[in-house]
């Protein structure tokens, strides 16, 4: 009974139109959890409206990319008030909770923030936000609501002791990484510093975690690797000549496409689970680069039972195969990191990209191998072609202490709360200072200010 009434509500909170079908309906009646919905247009399958509510029946998600066209210019002023109203209609007892936060224009709308304060500073993943238009036409609505307490320290740590702690600890690594989005990219100075804000209230217990991640791990050369035989990439990833593609997508500056095995399973029902299983069982997905014809993602969704019959070395064979099938120059750009496995047992071989004993910041070959079938099951290109890196002098021309000093000129910290859990385990908030810093120094480019 619940459940007819969810998605009616859900229905009347759309106003879904009577030639959209419902494509996805997952709740649990059992769990009373949320209720997810989605309704598509069957003349524009594109053309969708989704829908999430609590048990209670109150809206927490609201999205739709079925906007009609229209010339209407509404004033800002006017947009606002849309939000608001779209707000109070469907959290009519706690909109009024939460403050103006900000402003922002995405995709050619225009985004109301509110979140709820304490000491003048916004809480995170609280409040709402209301996508509008220009015309006034509501395109998204998402709830957070409030997640819980924020005490404020009865005293505060000094903020001289809080830097300190920082520039104890501070070193510079030297890396390519690509910055601002530009295509080549630069020899920088990376800051390396703890991932974690320093809590502001006096009795509180810095974590003590880890300063750096996956990319420092130890990596070392590629091992010889011997071509025993000619194989195609096809073969590696388990391609057959029965599959058919099913799909093909312009991803922008890749191209999508998606290769069956056999037909398509018939949907047992409208959740979400039954929804992916429908659409991935005993498929294959592949990203390539429009420009180079280059893959630079896959995935197999062929699952294959039974033991395990490859060993690491020999899936690690494959992965090598694989790598220099793609990057014939492997062994002079890659160096490959401890290898790992996922859940399923298969084996994570991650390849990163140095150059000249240098390392790229972000972007590795990621392989992954199964040990029942030793075939590639998925691959993450690296962000760029490694190859780029030849055009980069590898000599700084900013010194390691100029590069700190531009680095302190402006490190500064910031008062803001930050997700916490009770020792109860109830959600709640934290005041810290975030360390807040330049994120490289440029080692090229010497500047009359700033070197980023």
């Amino acid at each position: 009974m619940l459940k007819e009434h969810l998605r009616k509500k859900a229905l009347e909170i759309g106003n879904i139109p009577p030639h959209y079908e419902l494509e996805i309906e997952d709740y649990d009646e059992k769990q009373k959890t949320k209720a997810y919905y989605i309704w598509k247009n069957r003349n524009q399958p594109d053309k969708t409206v989704t829908i999430e509510l609590g048990d209670d029946g109150s809206l927490l998600t609201y999205s739709r990319n079925d906007c009609p066209s229209s010339d209407i210019q509404l004033s800002e002023a006017e947009l606002k008030l849309t939000a608001l109203r779209f707000a109070a209609r469907h959290r009519p007892l706690t909109f009024m909770n939460f403050t103006f936060q900000a402003r922002e224009e995405r995709n050619g709308c225009i985004r109301f923030i509110y979140t709820k304060k304490v000491l003048g500073r916004p809480l995170p993943d609280s409040g709402f936000f209301v996508d509008v238009t220009r015309s006034g036409f509501v395109v998204q609505f998402i709830y957070y609501g409030d997640k819980g307490e924020a005490p404020v320290p009865e005293t505060f740590v000094d903020r001289e002791k809080v830097v300190s702690h920082y520039m104890s600890v501070l070193t510079f690594s030297l890396v390519y990484d690509v910055v601002n989005f530009e295509k080549i990219p630069r020899l920088v100075y990376e800051p390396i510093l703890p991932a974690y804000s320093y809590p502001a209230g006096e009795d509180d217990i810095v974590p003590d975690q880890q300063l750096c991640e996956d990319r420092n791990e130890p990596a070392k050369p590629l091992p010889a690797f011997e071509h025993k035989r000619e194989i195609s990439l096809d073969e590696l990833m388990g391609f057959t000549a029965d599959m058919v593609q099913t799909r093909r997508r312009d991803l922008g500056d890749e191209i999508g496409t998606t290769w069956r095995k056999g037909s398509v399973p018939e949907r047992k029902d409208l959740s979400i689970e039954s929804y992916f299983e429908s659409s991935n069982k005993n498929t294959m997905k592949m990203k390539t680069d429009k420009k180079t014809g280059k893959m630079t993602a896959f995935k197999s969704f062929i699952e294959h039972q039974g033991p395990a019959f490859y060993s690491a070395e020999e899936c690690e064979a494959v992965a090598l195969q694989f790598l220099y099938k793609l990057y014939p120059r492997a062994d002079e750009f890659f160096k490959m990191n401890p290898l790992k496995t996922d859940g399923r047992g298969r084996f994570r071989f991650h390849f990163s990209i140095w150059h000249q004993d240098i390392p790229l910041r972000f972007g590795a070959a990621r392989i992954l191998v199964s040990p029942v079938t030793g075939l590639v099951e998925a691959y993450m290109a690296p962000d760029i072609d490694p190859e780029q890196l030849e055009k980069i002098n590898p000599v700084p021309a900013v010194t390691p202490e100029e590069a700190k000093a531009a680095f302190l000129s402006d490190f500064h910290l910031r008062l803001e709360w930050q997700r916490d859990f009770t020792p109860s385990g109830n959600e709640g908030y934290k005041l810290v200072y975030r360390p807040v810093y330049p994120p490289y120094i440029d080692a090229q480019k010497r500047k009359k200010k700033r070197f980023y």
